[in-house]
């Protein structure tokens, strides 16, 4: 087996791969590397963007990965030297020059790993590279690069949006200890610079950081495409509001060693829509051994981001290292973002939020309940809270439409048919329950008090839409796309003395219910009937 070498060609490529924006140059670079692929091998690549492959996502060698032990995508084996020189010039035109170095020194490593083991699976050109959907500048589409210790994972929306979670890094050994290459470690800064901070804690500080003195066998979120968020909500660890000046910025070149894998220009639009470090919610946890050479984990949490390392397998000389996003990997949040504002649901729909700010909504009593983060609308309680939608028609018949998430043991609601009040409950019109796990018998879609399902129709910690829908005398209630109640009041109903719960006409409000209740809701659509 030869050593993985990068062709000449390529070094003349990389000394101009910045010469435009970010999408262009990965749009480019995707076609060209198509255009080079016979049937065979373009089949082998390139996957429909709906394609369910484009969430999958492993870490392992390919023999590992379950059930069938394969991995999707056309191998660098199985190309061409002209298509190898495009399919690195595709991850040139993302990763910054350090970048690319290190993913192409990731993958020397299993070259030093054969001449170790001797086992095939260690082969530097088993590397896979996929395209989903039809690269365009200006388009919708992505495409992964993805081998033992690499997954790295592009969207882009309109051209413009990136998301580049899940980004995972590995290196086994994490140091080579004989041989040519003794004392090669390639993600030392992830290590290092981490090491740093944490013994720069005052005892204080060290109590709150430090959960365990020992560390997990690997990183948390492992290989899931969801990140489970029971593992890391509530946040636990030092705060950075408990940080000195020094330590924030010792704690930002441990996560510049994340971001700088990346072309600059990259970045700089991820960050244009969230910080990377979130100056008052981020932390930092750290369980293991200080001391080099002995088992260590750490992580950085803010409400957007999560960057996880571990090294305890190979007596701690074998490192992961990952990059994720809570709402956002694969371009979850910025595709839905994309679905509101360029493909409503069709004629009559009007947006009610435009996911940045709370116009054309009043809260009530305790209105800091409610903020705006990541384009969602955040419901998180010091105080029972209710934020109405003003309009100046009010809504008698019509179709409404939102995503919502909850988080565990989360309550809220969606009122119809209501009109604003100071403070307390809303006592006119219909709630449309929110709650999953929350120990209310009453689910997600019940219209309260009046037509109630005790089953949860959804999960915590997933996006699901609900759909509420007004027709003279009948309610309807659905939750992704399924009917959860069908009522129609009947004709001798009347209201009630301390809830009128009585159709007739009214606004919309949100429900932040009290201080252990978080719930975001995003893209809300209404549509009025005749």
């Amino acid at each position: 087996m030869k050593f993985l070498t990068i062709p000449t060609l390529l070094l003349a490529l990389l000394g101009k791969a910045h010469a435009h924006d970010p999408a262009t140059d990965m749009a480019t670079a995707a076609q060209r590397f198509l255009k080079s692929l016979d049937e065979k091998a373009g089949k082998e690549a390139h996957f429909a963007w709906e394609d369910k492959e484009r969430e999958r996502w492993h870490f392992v060698p390919g023999n590992f990965i379950k059930p069938n032990g394969k991995r999707l995508g056309l191998t660098l084996k199985d190309m061409k030297p002209a298509q190898r020189t495009l399919a690195h010039a595709l991850l040139a035109s993302a990763l910054s020059h350090r970048g690319h170095l290190e993913a192409s020194t990731v993958m020397l490593l299993e070259q030093i790993l054969f001449e170790i083991e001797g086992r095939d699976i260690r082969d530097p050109y088993l590397y896979h590279v996929s395209i989903f959907g039809k690269p365009d500048a200006s388009g919708t589409w992505g495409w992964r690069f993805e081998g033992h210790h690499l997954s790295l994972n592009f969207t882009l929306v309109n051209g413009r949006i990136f998301s580049i979670t899940p980004s995972f890094w590995g290196s086994n050994p994490a140091e080579v200890k004989e041989g040519p290459y003794k004392g090669l470690r390639v993600l030392a800064d992830e290590e290092d610079k981490a090491r740093k901070f944490v013994r720069s804690l005052a005892p204080p500080q060290r109590k709150m950081a430090i959960l365990s003195e020992k560390a997990p066998r690997d990183i948390l979120t492992g290989q899931d495409s969801v990140i489970d968020r029971k593992s890391f909500f509530p946040p636990k660890g030092l705060p950075i509001t408990k940080m000195n000046a020094r330590q924030k910025g010792w704690l930002a070149e441990i996560v510049e060693a994340y971001a700088a894998k990346h072309r600059p220009e990259v970045i700089e639009q991820v960050t244009s829509r969230n910080p990377l470090l979130d100056p008052e919610q981020t932390y930092f946890v750290w369980m293991g051994s200080q001391r080099a050479g002995e088992g260590h984990y750490y992580r950085i949490q803010t409400p957007k981001f999560l960057f996880e390392y571990d090294s305890t397998q190979n007596d701690a000389n074998h490192v992961h290292a990952v990059w994720r996003d809570f709402d956002g990997d694969f371009g979850r949040d910025l595709l839905g973002e994309h679905l509101a504002k360029d493909h409503a649901p069709g004629k009559g729909w009007v947006s009610m939020f435009d996911g940045k700010t709370l116009k054309g909504w009043k809260a009530n009593e305790n209105e800091v309940s409610f903020t705006v983060k990541n384009g969602c609308i955040v419901a998180n309680a010091p105080g029972r809270c209710h934020l109405f939608y003003e309009t100046k028609k009010p809504f008698r018949n019509f179709e409404f439409k939102a995503q919502v998430m909850t988080l565990p043991h989360a309550n809220a609601g969606i009122y119809f048919h209501t009109r604003f009040q100071d403070e307390g409950w809303p006592k006119a019109g219909f709630e449309c329950q929110i709650n999953n796990t929350y120990h209310d018998p009453k689910k997600t879609a019940s219209i309260y008090g009046v037509k109630d399902t005790l089953e949860a129709p959804a999960k915590d910690d997933e996006w699901f839409d609900v759909y509420v829908k007004v027709d003279g005398k009948k309610v309807v209630t659905k939750v992704n796309g399924k009917t959860v109640v069908e009522w129609t009041q009947p004709d001798d109903w009347k209201a009630g003395s301390s809830f009128e719960r009585i159709l007739g006409e009214g606004t919309f409000a949100l429900q932040g219910h009290d201080p252990g209740s978080t719930v975001l809701f995003r893209n809300l659509f209404v549509k009025r009937l005749p």
